[in-house]
């Protein structure tokens, strides 16, 4: 059988994806190493820093590494709990709040964002990107799929400190991925009127929001699809999925970054699910996390360039100076929310929020494609993700006073959530 068409590299990261979990599980009470992070550090094995069986041109592999990162946005999406920002929780009630966790996530951003570009400039100077404002956007990102989980399993999601920290993830990893949208098309196309067509995407969201909450109002409809959300249609999730495509597919059609459309997609589905609707979450978690997602980042330990990033002396200095960044503007933004909590509760957000994976992996590549950054610069940008994913998790439980944590595992290790 021709090599391109051979199913033997799918058979090596689909067992890969297997075994990572089981090894990683013999060395968790040592050792609580994310899933992710073992799932790359594979790929680099098996890859062109490797030992090469598997090749990053392979078209299929390819296909399922794309699909595998949409759907890790689209359930980064669904992790939204709209009804709980909505809402106050006992701890809100009873603490009265100077401040509101909206503004205060609002300012946070803001701060992170100026200090990012701050930082993304002094990048540029040494030479490690040409465009800042990409390189202050990449900075400015999160990984809500593991701050969410950590929240829940810490008992924090429904307090005023969970709710606020939240809030700022959220407001990162959405604002992020829209101005990275806007920049993108701008570097393409130029300061053109055709920049207004991401707006178009967000008049979509609304509109399939408001659509969808009035076709769940019909009693009628409601009956017939509980009836086709078993067996052999699971028409939830069919319907899941076509929410999915359907928004991927605007995006594109628009000229934006899919990976907005996929996480709009998911916001949708958060927006519109009702607490009946877990098996569905369950379902598409199981699609995604089962199969696709464990693709997605074998295939960047695959695509990972070790030899460009050892090669270049420029980009293995800026490993330890986007590190730095990559710690300060999340840190140092997050101790405005000293004015609703105490010090240590606002530096714990602060480390919570240092986390990176998915969204910023996502924008690397859009930058390396652009041209914007290097092959090794994007490899060092891979490295950080990898030592921040690993390292923020386990620093935050150090740091937050032990009385209000739960006895918490490694949500990331546990999970695998590492999204936008």
């Amino acid at each position: 059988m021709n090599e391109a068409h051979s199913f033997a590299p799918l058979l090596i990261v689909v067992m890969l994806a297997f075994l990572v979990p089981l090894l990683l599980s013999s060395v968790r009470e040592r050792l609580a190493i994310p899933i992710v992070v073992g799932e790359i550090v594979a790929g680099m094995i098996v890859g062109g820093s490797g030992f090469g069986w598997v090749v990053p041109e392979n078209g299929a592999l390819n296909l399922l590494k794309e699909l595998g990162f949409v759907l890790l946005m689209f359930l980064s999406g669904m992790e939204i709990d709209f009804r709980s920002l909505r809402g106050t929780g006992p701890d809100q009630a009873r603490q009265q709040p100077r401040w509101r966790p909206l503004p205060l996530a609002v300012f946070n951003f803001g701060a992170t964002l100026l200090l990012a570009g701050a930082f993304a400039w002094g990048l540029k100077w040494i030479g490690a990107t040409t465009d800042p404002w990409m390189m202050g956007l990449i900075l400015s990102t999160t990984a809500l799929g593991v701050v969410v989980p950590i929240l829940k399993e810490a008992g924090l999601n429904q307090t005023l400190f969970g709710q606020t920290i939240l809030l700022a993830a959220v407001i990162a990893d959405f604002v992020t991925m829209f101005l990275i949208s806007v920049l993108v098309a701008v570097i393409s196309r130029g300061l053109t009127a055709e920049i207004l067509l991401v707006f178009l995407l967000f008049v979509a969201f609304f509109f399939a929001a408001r659509f969808g909450s009035f076709l769940s109002r019909i009693e009628a409809l409601q009956r017939v699809i509980e009836e086709l959300s078993h067996a052999t249609a699971q028409i939830k999730v069919r319907a899941a999925f076509s929410t999915l495509l359907i928004f991927v597919v605007l995006a594109e059609k628009l000229g934006i970054e899919i990976i907005v459309g996929a996480f709009l997609a998911g916001a949708i589905v958060a927006l519109l699910r009702t607490p009946e609707d877990r098996e569905l979450s369950s379902q598409l978690e199981a699609i995604g996390f089962g199969f696709f997602i464990p693709i997605f980042f074998i295939m960047v330990g695959v695509d990972f360039n070790l030899p460009a990033l050892l090669s270049s002396t420029g980009a293995l200095l800026s490993v330890p100076l986007l590190l730095i960044a990559a710690i300060a503007v999340k840190v140092i933004p997050a101790l405005i929310f000293r004015l609703n909590h105490t010090w240590r509760e606002a530096l714990a957000a602060g480390i919570l929020m240092c986390p990176r994976l998915s969204l910023i992996i996502a924008a690397a590549a859009i930058g390396e494609k652009l041209g914007i950054i290097d092959e090794s610069v994007n490899a060092a940008i891979v490295l950080v993700a990898i030592v921040t994913v690993t390292a923020s998790p386990l620093a935050f439980l150090k740091v937050f006073p032990a009385p209000r944590v739960k006895a918490v595992r490694s949500p990331v290790a546990d999970t695998g959530l590492a999204a936008p």
